[in-house]
């Protein structure tokens, strides 16, 4: 018995629908669980130097080709090819504007070293720098083509500032050189955020978290430790400072001061959550709560020596009172 034409034609339909819906599950391979932030890098070429004098040569033979370089470095770092090599693949290239100005965009799903290439009247230069996924990086530099092989680039000032980080499985550590930053700026959303079972460990000298929804969001059973074992660390959020909800917990410690500045509550706990500061001296200024517990949650701040809320000085631990002293006949 032949089958009529539409029932084939929806057969047919069916086994297309059902062979593209398979073949872009989840994106297919491990790519679909990759994930990348934007990290750019704005850079700016202070000074180049082209060519060196001879020693050798007439003196004003010499003097000639040194003021003909000066001259002509005014406008040598202007059209200079600059590319970001990320693992031997060149992940993004820009040409320097009249100022020596260019920006280099990656997409990273980890922290890595990044070469930066200049080719400069034919000649290639460049310099190693370590970056972390979703940051904002801020670089000045010196090219002098006559100096040893490999001292041709030189950093004259870096400033990096990290993005919002988010992490939902694994371990991950955030560490820096001795007497190094770190400042991650929200940009209006957590600038920390974890779920499920992720570690974060963030240790460098002093932490800044700014513009920032929350400061710290933990969710789930994951585990933020935030370090700063030889200065400071700052909080400014719009809502709460530090946030941890259903089974996670938040260590934060400093050699100096924890100074929290929040628009809602400095530290609020949830569930069975916990948040531990510790401290010389630990500032919480919020517009609602310092310490908001639910639950079983506990927030815990007696291993800060001293507290000052709005900014009234409280002794530590935190809420006990000190009855007032009777005043003498």
């Amino acid at each position: 018995m032949r089958m009529p034409i539409y029932v084939l034609l929806l057969t047919m339909l069916t086994i297309i629908t059902a062979t593209l819906y398979i073949g872009c599950d989840g994106g297919g391979g491990s790519g679909g669980g990759v994930n990348t932030q934007s990290t750019t890098i704005n850079g700016r070429i202070e000074s180049l130097v082209t060519a060196s004098s001879d020693a050798g040569s007439d003196f004003n033979l010499a003097f000639i080709k040194k003021l003909f370089s000066l001259i002509k470095e005014a406008k040598a770092q202007d059209g200079i090819s600059v590319s970001a090599i990320v693992d031997g693949v060149t992940a993004d290239t820009d040409v320097t504007d009249g100022d020596g100005r260019f920006t280099l965009i990656l997409d990273l799903d980890t922290a890595t070293n990044v070469s930066i290439v200049f080719l400069v009247n034919g000649v290639e230069v460049s310099i190693d720098i370590f970056v972390e996924q979703g940051s904002l990086i801020e670089i000045s530099i010196n090219i002098d083509l006559g100096a040893e092989p490999g001292e041709e680039v030189q950093i004259v000032d870096m400033e990096d500032e990290q993005g919002p980080i988010s992490c939902e499985t694994g371990s991950i550590e955030i560490l820096k050189n001795p007497n190094e930053d770190l400042i991650i700026n929200g940009r209006g959303e957590d600038c920390i955020r974890t779920a499920g079972n992720c570690n974060l460990t963030i240790d460098p000298e002093n932490i800044v978290l700014t513009n920032c929804e929350n400061c710290v969001d933990a969710r789930g059973t994951s585990d933020v430790t935030i370090l700063s074992p030889n200065g400071d660390i700052v909080c400014e959020s719009s809502e709460d400072g530090f946030r941890s909800r259903g089974n996670a917990h938040i260590s934060v410690e400093a050699l100096g001061t924890i100074e929290i500045l929040a628009g809602d509550n400095g530290a609020k706990a949830d569930g069975n959550a916990s948040i531990t500061l510790l401290a010389k001296l630990c500032i919480i200024d919020s517009s609602e709560n310092p310490i908001d517990e639910n639950g079983n949650a506990v927030v815990d701040i007696s291993g800060c020596l001293e507290v000052l809320v709005d900014p009234t000085p409280l002794p530590s631990p935190f809420p006990m009172a000190t009855p007032a002293p009777t005043p003498g006949p």
